[in-house]
């Protein structure tokens, strides 16, 4: 199998911008390496920042603490946030 036919590594995380100080943005290897998704990023202190992947460095970050963190990935991965 040739190089560019490769499978793209499980997660991707590249640093970005201003923020990449505070942590590397990365997003789920579901998103694919050309589709929008969030992505995730520790910001110390027991926060995590999310942001849309399309937006980039242009995107708004929505900070998380962790127990919110917490319930937010059990919503979604209960199917609780699922579009119908």
């Amino acid at each position: 199998m040739a190089a560019a036919d490769a499978e793209p590594p499980k997660t991707y995380t590249r640093p970005t911008g201003p923020d990449s100080e505070r942590g590397r943005w990365r997003k789920s290897r579901f998103c694919g390496a050309t589709s929008g998704c969030l992505e995730v990023s520790p910001l110390g202190a027991g926060m995590t920042g999310v942001r849309d992947s399309v937006l980039d460095e242009a995107s708004p970050v929505i900070v998380l603490d962790r127990k919110v963190m917490a319930g937010l990935l059990g919503r979604i991965k209960a199917g609780q946030l699922d579009l119908k």
